[in-house]
């Protein structure tokens, strides 16, 4: 017979899509997760992980929309997305770009301080549109663009929609997310937690603004590298902001850290895509020097969608892992065969001559926590078939030219 000491039943934990054994401490952090209600339910992924903050990482969480806010797992990078975007033919560009890595690099720091000395104030809610004034559906000000994890410029061979020949293609990738406002809606709900439920959370107008803010930032983050490394992209105006600003249209978008409200239940995501929100390809962060993987969807021959179209959906609120394990002191590898260490690192702050010209990517620290990266290797890629990949469809490698990094 139950009594009042007993701790209420706990919610379901899934390993079935785990692919590694899980540590004690990623058992007890997923235990922790569910523990609060019997209604939750917390899916491992094959990217399960313990982040240096010791945080665990790696999973699609569902609970009812009943339940009180505090089950959530929320962190402060909420709608963390990654975006890519298309650049136009320029045979020239990659030449131009490959042959002059030292100047890129440059240039694309010099796009990472403007962002950073920028007069504007940062990204808040304070910028939200005043919604009880129907004429004003703008920002309520201007605001600077958040630097992101990773931002710079990629390019791929692949395969036309017509799929006979192979083309090289340039992109602009940004990922991360706008670090104040997600701090302010992480306080916001420390604050309301214990006084709300779930869908109240989900109802506020900062959560559904936070999400398309973020693709924003992201867009006219774009814009900037774009314009200060002169590639040939079409730009459009952010109509949304504070005067004349420039932006860019993603070619396609996968939002890594989700929080969504479906069909009475609410689902959160650690390092996931929700495969029902993303409509070409999933964006796969495997570490800076190797760049960013697009599993691809199966091919669009009814509109152009160049990574294909949306993966098959095995059940509700499944989900594909968005990163690749990150290893370090606390969370070693088990396996050393398909770990690749940590690579050398060029700093922000060395002089631009200092930049080697085969250095692709520049680090925001001179030192990581991080120790090495898993490589996506065969039996992970055929661990992701049964989420909805289908390995005929095929990966797109998008591979660093010139990129800046900050969270390893």
């Amino acid at each position: 017979m139950a009594t009042l000491l007993d701790p209420p039943p706990a919610g379901a934990l899934l390993l079935q899509l785990a692919h590694r054994a899980c540590t004690s401490q990623e058992l007890d952090a997923a235990r922790n997760c569910v523990a609060a209600s019997q209604h939750t339910r917390l899916t491992l992924l094959p990217n399960h992980a313990i982040n240096p903050d010791g945080e665990l990482e790696g999973f699609v969480f569902e609970c009812c929309a009943d339940d009180p806010a505090s089950v959530l797992p929320l962190t402060r990078s909420s709608f963390a997305t990654t975006a890519v975007y298309e650049c136009l033919p320029d045979a020239s560009a990659f030449v131009d770009m490959t042959s002059n890595a030292t100047r890129c690099a440059a240039e694309l720091l010099e796009v990472v301080r403007g962002v950073e000395t920028d007069e504007a104030e940062p990204l808040r809610f304070d910028c939200m549109p005043d919604w009880d004034n129907a004429t004003q559906l703008q920002d309520q000000r201007p605001w600077r663009e958040s630097l992101p994890a990773k931002v710079g410029v990629y390019h791929a061979f692949m395969r036309t929609t017509a799929q006979n020949m192979r083309e090289h293609k340039l992109f602009i990738v940004v990922s991360g997310h706008c670090r104040h406002a997600s701090e302010e809606l992480y306080n916001l709900w420390l604050d309301a937690r214990e006084t709300i439920t779930a869908q109240q959370f989900m109802e506020c107008a900062e959560v559904d603004w936070l999400r398309k803010a973020t693709l924003r930032n992201h867009n006219r983050l774009a814009a900037r590298v774009a314009k200060r490394l002169g590639l040939s992209v079409r730009y459009m105006s952010d109509v949304d902001a504070v005067g004349s600003t420039s932006a860019l249209l993603p070619t396609t978008s996968c939002v890594c850290r989700d929080l969504v409200l479906a069909r009475g239940r609410i689902a959160l995501t650690s390092d996931a895509v929700l495969l029902e929100r993303c409509k070409s390809g999933v964006v796969f962060d495997c570490f800076a020097s190797e760049g960013f993987w697009v599993f691809m969807g199966p091919r669009d021959s009814g509109s152009y969608r160049m990574f294909g179209t949306e993966l098959r959906v095995a059940a509700p609120n499944a989900a594909m892992p968005s990163k690749t394990v990150r290893h370090h002191r606390l969370f070693p590898a088990r396996e050393k065969a398909n770990v690749v260490g940590a690579p050398p690192r060029r700093v922000q702050d060395l002089l631009c001559d200092d930049i080697a010209a085969n250095v692709s990517v520049v680090y925001h620290r001179a030192e990581t926590p991080l120790t090495g990266f898993l490589f996506p290797h065969a039996d992970f890629v055929q661990a992701l078939t049964k989420l909805g990949y289908s390995m005929n469809d095929g990966i797109t490698n998008l591979m660093p030219i010139v990129a800046y990094c900050e969270d390893e």
